[in-house]
């Protein structure tokens, strides 16, 4: 199921620089399916979310090894979806050089805590080993940008709460990763908040944030196709909305940054289930590589995830 993504995978990877190797984080993935017997099944039945989010991890540049704790493939309303931890989104941001560290701390209401403004590091005193520290009252997130000045980011309590409101898992059944790993959600949470106040917190960490806060706690796409990557069946590209046309423009333009068009074509047919509009992504990806000179047309031997 896995292997078709290879050749996409490594251009993303060769494109980003990001050192991931491709056999490494194949193991990984069948390692997760062997310990998960939903994911496994979700993998089984919706092969090709399994494949997307293996190069959706590859865009951000994060490894699945479990022993990190960076990102995981996970079950999700029957496909298989990225999550990125909190940690995950602190070390894209260390990696582009965005912030030297960040750490998210939880605030009790029998803590002692004092705001001294974004720009300076809150006074936050506790006992670690109390098991009451009674209400939680929001959280923060102190970070050291690269020129050794500090940036501090707070969220209420309710605040948060609206966040994990917004989670469709929570909302229905109360279950999913706010019941399960609450703390680790609220670190999640105002590590987003905070990164947009980053300095040059663009490209995969901007990537990752926007995914994230698109699809809710992963990183699949909304219309991911369920049928194997074949061509499709006859559409009329003219009946293409204006939403799917916008979409193939951004994709394309990004596509044209990097020269990678195999995986564009990969992603649009990930992406697009109605013929109609596959069938105008296709037409102007084939436009966009025509106009082009012919060394930059034939560049790309793989491919790059455009989204």
């Amino acid at each position: 199921m896995i292997a078709q993504t290879e050749a996409a995978y490594t251009d993303i990877v060769r494109g980003a620089g990001t050192g991931l190797s491709y056999s490494a984080e194949q193991v990984f993935a069948v390692q997760a399916c062997m310990t998960n017997d939903f994911l496994a099944d979700t993998a089984s039945r919706n092969p090709q979310s399994l494949r997307l989010a293996m190069l959706n991890s590859a865009a951000v540049g994060l490894t699945l090894n479990p022993a990190e704790k960076l990102a995981y493939l996970v079950p999700r309303d029957g496909r298989v979806v990225l999550d990125i931890s909190y940690r995950g989104l602190i070390k894209i941001a260390v990696d582009i050089g965005s912030i030297q560290w960040a750490k998210a701390e939880l605030v009790y209401k029998n803590d002692q805590f004092k705001s001294l403004g974004p720009g300076q590091l809150p006074e936050h005193v506790f006992d670690p080993f109390e098991d009451d520290r009674g209400e939680f009252i929001g959280a923060y997130c102190v970070a050291k940008l690269a020129d050794g000045s500090w940036l501090t980011e707070i969220m209420r309590a309710s605040e948060i709460w609206k966040t994990r409101d917004m989670s469709q898992a929570w909302v229905k059944s109360k279950k999913g990763p706010w019941a399960d790993w609450p703390d680790e959600m609220i670190k999640k949470t105002v590590i987003k908040r905070a990164s947009k106040t980053w300095p040059a917190s663009g490209g995969r960490l901007a990537k990752a944030i926007h995914l994230l806060n698109e699809q809710g706690e992963g990183l699949a796409p909304e219309h991911l196709a369920l049928n194997a990557l074949d061509s499709p069946e006859e559409g009329d590209p003219e009946k293409a909305g204006e939403k799917a046309r916008n979409t193939v423009t951004r994709a394309l333009n990004q596509a044209a940054e990097n020269g990678m068009w195999a995986a564009a074509e990969q992603y649009f047919r990930d992406r697009f289930k109605n013929q109609d509009e596959l069938a105008y992504a296709l037409r102007e990806l084939d436009n966009r590589k025509q106009a082009l000179p012919a060394e930059a047309g034939s560049s790309d031997e793989s491919g790059d995830d455009p989204a």
